[in-house]
């Protein structure tokens, strides 16, 4: 797996993150109204917060030329992603609502992604 494949992950993981983190500040009772969880706005606003401060991570590594920092960030993706979509396939089990279906879905191809760039990372010899 080329580099350029980790940047695309990163950068849409990355742009996902933003407009999520826009969508939970400014419309909070509809992305409430997506899942099965209780609507609160200090959640909702702590996840905005989150997922802003895991884009800012993620741009940051795309600039970045060193291999293990690089892979360090993709085991860490595969991490967040394997938590985040674990906990939206328990949503979706409970309540096929579209946020936990889509993230659920969503995540799984991040993890399985983020996963082939962790391994590719590591056995390059630069």
């Amino acid at each position: 797996m080329q580099d350029r494949h980790l940047n695309l992950l990163l950068w849409l993981w990355a742009a996902g993150a933003v407009c999520s983190a826009i969508a939970h500040l400014a419309v909070p009772s509809w992305t409430s109204a997506g899942t099965t969880w209780p609507m609160s706005e200090h959640w909702q606003r702590e996840i905005a917060w989150f997922d802003l401060f895991a884009a800012a991570l993620f741009v940051w590594t795309t600039r970045q030329s060193e291999a293990a920092v690089r892979r360090f960030v993709s085991l860490l993706l595969c991490a967040l992603s394997l938590v985040l979509g674990e906990n939206h396939l328990e949503g979706w089990l409970h309540q096929p609502r579209i946020f936990h279906v889509m993230f659920t879905i969503l995540n799984g191809l991040a993890l399985l992604w983020a996963g082939l760039a962790y391994r590719a990372l590591g056995q390059r010899t630069d």
